[in-house]
């Protein structure tokens, strides 16, 4: 029983992860992890997708206080 409930821990907390959701060209969504600790670790892995472009990335848009994504543009260092 203790594995079972160890292993429901695990797949909860990985469900609640901060994650990028959709990447183009010039934009990547992240959806924040709950609790939200704010957008830094979003932008954390905004730039890693950006980096594989040679790009950086910059908050472009922060969708409204009820919403979990985080919007970034990818430009030049």
């Amino acid at each position: 029983m203790n594995k079972l409930s160890l292993l429901a821990a695990v797949l909860l907390m990985t469900a609640c992860a901060t994650q990028v959701t959709a990447v183009t060209d010039r934009t990547v969504v992240v959806r924040a992890g709950f609790p939200d600790m704010g957008i830094e670790k979003a932008l954390l892995l905004a730039d890693q997708e950006c980096m594989k472009k040679g790009l950086s990335a910059r908050t472009q848009q922060v969708t409204s206080p009820n919403s979990d994504r985080y919007i970034f543009e990818c430009v030049k260092s």
